[in-house]
């Protein structure tokens, strides 16, 4: 079953600007239970938004130094500061952890020149290190205070935040209970359309989806020649050149223009300007659900899957009653007749 539906968005954003399907009507498909003259296969699917009961955030450090006692006491320095002012916005020492990531020398090249040669030599300048923060929180709302105090001990680079979540057993079995109802109240669908459904084997699947999976990136803009319509101008007025008529007396004379092998092929410079990138949190869609738990929410969240199938052997319910009926029936006779016996 295909339905066809022309849908026009009032409220969008600039991300249709990277997504033409969004922009264009397109038909749809409807998703079908799959069945055949004796069995079908239902299915149902299930949709929780579920807030993270904590979140992990990693910060990276680079401290350059000419020894390496200065580097490393430089580097302790910075940390010690963030790590103060952490403690005092009321996070706990063990939610709190450095990394060592590396710690080497660092190079450059200097340049030795001789009557015959130059040669360019590698000589030690320093030594480098690097260090990643790890600091634990519980309310989302504190990532802003807690990137403000990192800068303050120039510690700017934010490599990821994980969202954690735990009992994930109690949100199982609540998708699970859920998906279990969807697809009984689908077998009375069945039973009330005359059919008769009789489960044979079922399989089931489940899976986490947490917000750094779901985050996607645009560049909104919009330019009004394309490299299509430049190529088209370009190829007219290459054949405006190709003969000059000159008309005089009743003379005509045709001038071959022909271009010198040296002469620049470019017929136009296209420079782009400079356009904004940045990321969104891209949620899952709820088209293909059947129900969404906790489906209004703004701060990302983890979503939780469930996917419940079940094949069934599929009867006409009349002809299933009347195939009883004549069994009881055949069975009443053969008793009536051994009685009499």
């Amino acid at each position: 079953m295909i339905c066809t539906a022309n849908v026009f968005g009032q409220s969008a954003g600039n991300v249709i600007y990277n997504n033409t399907s969004i922009v264009n009507p397109q038909r749809f498909n409807v998703s079908l239970n799959q069945f055949n003259d004796y069995s079908a296969t239902l299915s149902s699917e299930v949709l929780m938004n579920v807030p993270a009961s904590s979140f992990s955030v990693i910060f990276s450090t680079t401290q350059n130094g000419i020894t390496a006692e200065q580097t490393d006491s430089l580097m302790n320095y910075r940390l010690n500061l963030a790590i103060e002012k952490l403690r005092k916005l009321g996070i706990k020492k063990n939610e709190i952890h450095i990394d060592v990531i590396s710690f080497v020398p660092s190079y450059s090249m200097r340049l030795e020149e001789k009557k015959f040669s130059r040669t360019a030599n590698e000589i030690p300048i320093g030594f480098q290190m690097k260090k990643n923060v790890h600091v634990l929180f519980f309310n989302h709302d504190m990532l802003s205070e807690i990137v403000s105090i990192m800068s303050e001990s120039e510690i700017f680079d934010i490599v990821k935040v994980d969202y954690n979540l735990d009992n994930l057993k109690q949100y199982f079995d609540t998708l699970r209970s859920t998906a279990i109802a969807i697809l009984k109240s689908k077998e009375k669908d069945y039973t009330k359309m005359g059919l008769n459904v009789e489960i044979e084997n079922m399989y089931d699947g489940f899976n986490a989806v947490y917000p750094l999976e779901r985050y996607a990136s645009y560049t909104a803009y919009y330019t009004g020649s394309s490299i299509e319509e430049i190529k088209v101008a370009k190829k007219k007025k290459e054949e405006a050149r190709k003969n000059v008529v000159i008309n005089g007396n009743n003379t005509t004379v045709n001038i071959n223009v022909k271009k010198d092998e040296n002469e620049d092929d470019t017929e136009f410079i296209v420079k782009y300007a400079d356009k904004n990138k940045t990321i969104y949190y891209n949620r899952i869609p709820y088209n293909q659900f059947d129900q969404i738990l906790n489906a209004d929410f703004t701060e990302p969240r983890i979503q939780l899957v469930y996917t419940l199938k079940a094949k069934y052997k599929v009867e006409n319910l009349e002809k299933r009653l009347e195939a009883k009926r004549l069994i009881k029936e055949k069975e009443d006779e053969k008793g009536k007749k051994k009685h009499r016996n």
